[in-house]
């Protein structure tokens, strides 16, 4: 009986193992590539599944009802109102507590948050000016800031998506990526800006002049309106913010100031947007050189854009909250 050598069967061996690492190297990263696949598919639509919600709600929902009040708050029907904000902000929370989002989204779900946040805060100040004698002005205010989320989605949203498509390589995606419509038919209720019109000057005093506060970040981390941020390790009080333009000119020279209430002292500090688009255009700023707190205190947050030239509502220029400096 023939013997095999020894030196064979070690081959032998070595490449039956080669073959099933292989095998096990194509299966695995077949795998990781349609996981992937999926995860990226599932936050697409269950974006634009949000988005199209959102949409609902103006267009289904709170436009009817502003028509048949026809300006009037004493007609508005509240709970139309109530359910319209509260479903709005279900939206918001639903978006931002996403954990589920993707790598290559991270910059783009930004904006889907920022989007439907504006929404919310301005459904819920609408609800509560209803039936007062402020309700026009807050109706004003909201559709300004239901056309900056409009202008959001459209001009940010919509394109860091399609790019982040395109750089993970599944540009091929992109058919589940759909437009939704404006949160409502402005004409429709008597908002249709400026429609055939001209352009307006930028210093017309007539126009629709308004900037609004979108986002704040303290050393990466969102500080919303009464919230609070933890700085830990090397975190430094460093503030980006981003501010939107919801009139109907550019603006430029818009101040940003933020100030930060330590126990020691009172630290402003102020940085200028040198232009900002109309329509929803937004831009960014960083403002830095602040000193630390002491341990475990926490210091008053104020953050303030604008106002501009002719801007009359101002409430949506402010936004402050806390930051702890832990360990």
């Amino acid at each position: 009986m023939r013997v095999v050598p020894a030196w064979l069967t070690l081959v032998g061996s070595v490449f039956f193992l080669f073959v099933a690492l292989a095998f096990i190297f194509l299966v695995a990263r077949g795998c990781i590539a349609t996981q992937e696949s999926t995860q990226i598919r599932k936050y697409v639509t269950g974006a634009d599944s949000l988005l199209s919600d959102s949409s609902e709600l103006g267009n289904g929902q709170l436009q009817p009802a502003l028509e048949q009040a026809g300006g009037d708050a004493g007609k508005v029907d509240r709970e139309v109102l109530s359910r319209v904000a509260d479903r709005s902000e279900d939206l918001y929370l639903r978006a931002l507590e996403n954990d589920e989002v993707p790598p290559e989204f991270d910059g783009a779900h930004h904006y889907l948050v920022s989007a439907l946040g504006i929404r919310a805060r301005a459904t819920a100040r609408l609800e509560a000016a209803a039936g007062g004698g402020n309700f026009q002005p807050a109706l004003t205010d909201a559709v300004e800031s239901f056309r900056i989320s409009d202008g959001i989605v459209r001009n940010h949203y919509l394109p860091a998506v399609g790019e982040a498509l395109q750089e993970a390589g599944h540009g091929r995606d992109r058919v589940y990526l759909e437009e939704p419509e404006p949160f409502m038919d402005y004409g429709e209720i008597g908002f249709d800006a400026g429609a055939g019109s001209s352009v307006p000057a930028r210093d017309d005093p007539n126009a629709l002049h308004g900037v609004e506060i979108v986002s704040v970040t303290v050393a990466g981390q969102p500080l919303y309106p009464g919230g609070n941020v933890v700085l830990t390790g090397s975190d430094e009080p460093v503030f980006s913010v981003t501010v939107a333009n919801g009139g109907e000119v550019p603006e430029t020279a818009v101040p940003v100031e933020v100030i930060l209430n330590t126990q020691a002292e009172r630290q402003a500090r102020n940085v200028t947007i040198e232009r900002i688009e109309p329509g929803g255009g937004q831009a960014t700023v960083e403002v830095s050189g602040f000193r630390p707190g002491e341990l475990n205190e926490t210091a008053e947050v104020t953050v303030e854009a604008g106002p501009v030239k002719y801007e009359d509502y101002t409430q949506n220029n402010t936004l402050t909250g806390t930051v702890t400096f832990g360990m």
